[in-house]
């Protein structure tokens, strides 16, 4: 008994063996479909929300497609070779499990690569990430935010000057609140650009970023241009080689017009030259401006109204407590200080209060023939208690204390 009992054990073992040896065969009989295993399909990463280091564009994609709003994709360290757009969703985060990912786009060799977005980044937060001639270009969107990342090595397109626009590494167009912070932006030799271009958008706050070093890293044609609703720049180190002379590619450090509630404080600008085409800041044809506690060297502040704006006036303008540091001796023009022009007899300005600055060797200037005293003044306008190398205003504006 027993042994027949041992000999029926072996049979049946042997018989299960081999049922699952016919299953695992019979999954392989051609005509039978197979799950497809496809080597841009990183499952793992996929589930994990990660962005691993080596990726194609593809695979990162993939990642980012499976991220709901309010999820964070995480970038391994790395360098991510790009050569298209990177897709967005809103609500999500992208930032690095460590260190500094670079995506890396030099390889186009003729241009930015521009990385154009709509609703798809709205709520979306950037951090912490090096971007290499790669141009973001976000419309209609909402609460964007970049921060903390590094964009560098942008192409400047053959034949073009600073009237081109579509060289800032960041363009806002009509965003409706955004933040650009703790960033750092560089142009290169023989690569121009400006940083940041802000345009129609509102309530966008562009504070603490780092544009150039004043060598290597400064040849700006502008740090920001703005002309926008709500803005507020302040606590930007914007350093421009000043060595660098080259009008077709200089206009101005912060460069605003036709604007509405705008403020730029505390910021410390440096490089751009005391003439036309320089200035730490031009601010022309708008309404609602704050220029205060700034550090400015080489150049300063240029006020003005053209007439072909359809905002034909600057209004309700403060620039206060600010610094200007300049080589002087003072020059009479408004290039070298503060100054205020307009070139139209039909535009107009309205209450522009200049107090407090420090300017020992520098110029105000508010004295063309058809400014109008009165309504420089109205509102508390006029200039009051600077410490300036030579001032020439117009008979009838308000001042005192100066010095």
């Amino acid at each position: 008994m027993k042994t027949s009992n041992y000999f029926f054990c072996i049979v049946c073992v042997l018989f299960f063996l081999g049922f699952i040896s016919c299953n695992e065969e019979a999954d392989l009989v051609p005509g039978i479909s197979q799950p497809e295993v496809s080597t841009d399909a990183p499952l793992k990463s996929i589930a994990n929300l990660t962005i691993e280091t080596g990726m194609t564009l593809a695979q990162m994609n993939a990642v980012i497609a499976a991220a709901s709003s309010g999820q964070t994709v995480y970038v391994q360290p790395g360098t991510y070779t790009i050569t298209g757009k990177l897709t967005m969703k809103n609500g999500i985060t992208l930032r690095p499990v460590s260190g500094t990912p670079v995506f890396d786009a030099t390889a186009n060799t003729s241009q930015l690569l521009e990385m154009a977005y709509t609703s798809n980044i709205s709520n979306c937060e950037i951090i912490g990430i090096a971007f290499y001639n790669i141009r973001y270009k976000v419309t209609d969107a909402s609460n964007v935010i970049f921060n903390n990342c590094t964009f560098d090595y942008g192409v400047r397109k053959a034949g073009t000057d600073k009237k081109y626009l579509s060289d800032a590494y960041i363009h806002f167009l009509r965003v409706n609140q955004g933040e650009i912070k703790y960033c750092t932006f560089s142009r290169r030799v023989n690569k121009s650009g400006r940083g940041i271009y802000n345009t129609g958008s509102t309530g966008i706050q562009i504070t603490n970023n780092t544009f150039g070093n004043g060598g290597s890293t400064g040849y700006f044609v502008t740090a920001i241009n703005d002309n926008s609703t709500d803005t507020y720049i302040s606590a930007n180190t914007i350093q421009r080689n000043v060595s660098w002379v080259n009008a077709a590619e200089t206009d101005h450090g912060i460069y605003t017009h036709s604007f509405y509630n705008m403020q730029i404080v505390g910021n410390n600008i440096s490089g751009w030259p005391a003439s036309e085409v320089g200035g730490s800041v031009k601010a022309r044809n708008g309404d609602g401006l704050t220029i205060s506690n700034n550090t400015f060297n080489n150049s300063g502040v240029m006020l003005y109204t053209y007439t072909h704006d359809t905002q034909e006036y600057l209004m309700n303008v403060l620039v206060s407590g600010n610094t200007i540091n300049l080589a002087g001796p003072p020059a009479n023009n408004i290039y070298n200080g503060i100054g205020y022009w307009r070139n139209t007899t039909s535009g107009s300005e309205y209450s522009i209060r200049i107090e407090n600055n420090i300017l020992p060797n520098g110029t105000i200037k508010a004295d063309f023939s058809s400014l109008v005293a009165s309504d420089f003044n109205a509102n508390g306008g006029g200039v009051f208690n600077n410490d300036k190398g030579a001032m020439y205003l117009k008979s009838g504006i308000n001042n005192s204390g100066n010095y």
